[in-house]
């Protein structure tokens, strides 16, 4: 065979990995003959340097393919929508998005083709065949790796090798370009055709992550474990009430990104109008979601101040927690309430919008 290359140009997500969902975004946005008008800007990630957040990419295909990134992981994975425990044992919903997507790559590529309206093939043998004659039609290639859980994007082939895109700027590429010895399986895509999944079907998984977690009280448990007069805190040990903050600390770093991670999801309303959102229908619980995940980016980090400032205060382990400094306790209890209740009414205008 000689060489035919598709010009394969759209980003990968750096935060990602080569994932099913990374793949696809890219792929989508090359199937749909996406173009912003940010095409040529600085980005030092391009050259190994790391992301220093300068978003010279706003408004560019990077930017679009963080948005598919963050709504292909909140369908699949429960990002943005299902909560950790206290406890650090995995909840019912992560049990289930598990079950249900992370341990069945059909299952995701099933509602992400549907709902994203392409229709495609798994193929499991004569991969060369199938790889040509897809290029050769103009459509990029999802290849699954025999080793882990990596996928790779095919653009093309050169004789018996095969081609990759430029997969940065996402951290540690892969070191060798993907060979037939290294594919376990192919996606190949086809055309467009109308949407077997629809919206109402992913504010159905938001609602079910989120129903789950309140169900199993998830929430409750953080705010007993910093109810200062109900659990007679005060008597306990400051060596107790640090292993409490710390524990918190742990898990608080995913509250600003929850916040900032739904903000990105519902922040394009032109690529939300493409995947087939009615903008004026839905527009309340658009803004709902949007304003609530800027309190909860924000009521995240100041979690996380009171933790670090907990921790960091002189007193003996074998001291109790410092009268003057209950208030502490308390600031932490009353933000914790005012994060479950971006979450209540997050939850709330989706179970709205289901109804419409």
């Amino acid at each position: 065979m000689t060489m035919k290359k598709l010009e394969f140009k759209f980003p990968f997500y750096r935060f990602c990995g080569l994932d099913f969902c990374n793949c696809y975004a890219s792929v989508y946005l090359y199937l749909q003959g996406t173009a912003t008008k940010n095409a040529n800007y600085y980005c030092q990630a391009m050259s190994g340097k790391g992301c220093n957040e300068c978003w010279n990419c706003s408004d560019s295909l990077q930017e679009k393919s963080e948005i598919l990134n963050n709504l292909f992981g909140m369908i699949t994975k429960g990002q943005w929508v299902a909560r950790q425990s206290w406890s650090g044992e995995q909840t019912n919903i992560r049990k289930w998005f598990a079950d249900e997507y992370e341990n069945s790559v059909d299952k995701t590529a099933d509602f992400l083709a549907g709902f994203t309206g392409w229709d495609y093939k798994k193929i499991t043998d004569k991969f060369n065949k199938h790889i040509a004659s897809s290029v050769d039609k103009g459509k990029p290639i999802i290849a699954k790796i025999k080793s882990g859980d990596d996928f790779r994007v095919i653009i093309g082939y050169d004789g018996d090798k095969l081609i990759d895109p430029d997969y940065r700027p996402i951290d540690n590429p892969p070191s060798k370009p993907t060979s037939y010895e290294d594919i376990e399986f192919i996606y190949i895509f086809d055309k467009k055709i109308p949407q077997k999944y629809t919206f109402l079907d992913v504010f159905k998984i938001m609602a079910k992550a989120m129903e789950s977690d309140f169900t199993e009280k998830i929430w409750d448990d953080f705010l007993e474990n910093f109810d200062f007069e109900g659990g007679n805190l005060g008597d306990l040990n400051s060596s107790v009430i640090k292993d409490r903050y710390k524990r918190l600390r742990d898990v608080a770093g995913w509250i600003p990104n929850i916040g900032h991670g739904l903000g990105v999801t519902f922040g394009d309303t032109d690529l939300l109008s493409e995947l087939g959102l009615d903008i004026g229908q839905f527009g309340e619980l658009i803004d709902t979601i949007r304003n609530q995940g800027h309190l909860l980016h924000n009521r995240g980090y100041m979690i996380e101040a009171i933790c670090n400032s907990a921790i960091a205060l002189n007193v003996s382990d074998d001291e109790k927690w410092p009268w003057d400094n209950h208030g502490l306790i308390t600031a932490t209890h009353l933000i914790m309430e005012l994060i479950v209740g971006c979450d209540n009414q997050i939850l709330t205008a989706i179970k709205e919008a289901i109804r419409k």
